[in-house]
Order: structure tokens, then C-alpha cells, then sequence
């Protein structure tokens, strides 16, 4: 049985060479600190040869550190889009609790 960051190692191995667009929920979610470091220098490599990269998340350090732009959805509608430099850990909080 593999680790949980073994595991999304394996996963991220079957992505084909140059995707355009890659769709992913809670991509670090259960991984160590190590593991989650490695899936993002990973996907920030992928990002720098011009790959799209759309993820949800409810981690608000990751949704900071990673994302260019942020939206936030609220009863099923995108509320708000942010640029990750106007984002904090109180704004995203107020949004998600419907709060504009």
C-alpha cells in the first residue's frame, strides 16, 4: 500500500506530456508538508510551460500561494474573483459565508 503522497505521485505520473488544461479538487489534500510541497513544485512546473491549471480548495494558504485568481462560490454561484494579492485569510473567510 502506498502513502497518500506516493499515491498522488503515481497520479500526477499519468498526466500526458504538455496538457493544455488540468481539472483537480483538493490536490494536497491528506499529504505531508513534503508531499504537498513536492505535487506543487510539480504543478507550478507544469504551469511555466503554459498548462491552465483550475483547483478547488478549502485550504486558503494554498488557494493564496498558488492561484493567480480566486473565485469564490457561494449557494452554487461565483460571489466573488479575486486576484491572489487582494486575498486574505478574513476576506475569504467573509465570502464563503456569503458575506460580500
Amino acid at each position: 500500500s502506498l502513502s497518500g503522497g506516493n499515491q498522488q505521485r503515481l497520479l500526477l505520473g499519468l498526466i500526458p506530456d504538455n496538457p493544455t488544461v488540468l481539472l483537480m479538487e483538493h490536490p494536497t489534500r491528506g499529504l505531508d508538508i513534503e508531499s504537498a510541497a513536492w505535487v506543487w513544485k510539480y504543478l507550478m512546473s507544469l504551469t511555466e510551460e503554459g498548462t491552465t491549471i483550475l483547483f478547488s480548495s478549502s485550504d486558503f494558504d494554498e488557494l493564496m500561494t498558488y492561484c493567480d485568481r480566486i473565485f469564490v462560490f457561494f449557494e452554487g454561484a461565483i460571489i466573488q474573483e479575486l486576484a491572489s494579492v487582494e486575498a486574505t485569510t478574513e476576506r475569504l473567510g467573509s465570502l464563503l459565508g456569503g458575506v460580500k
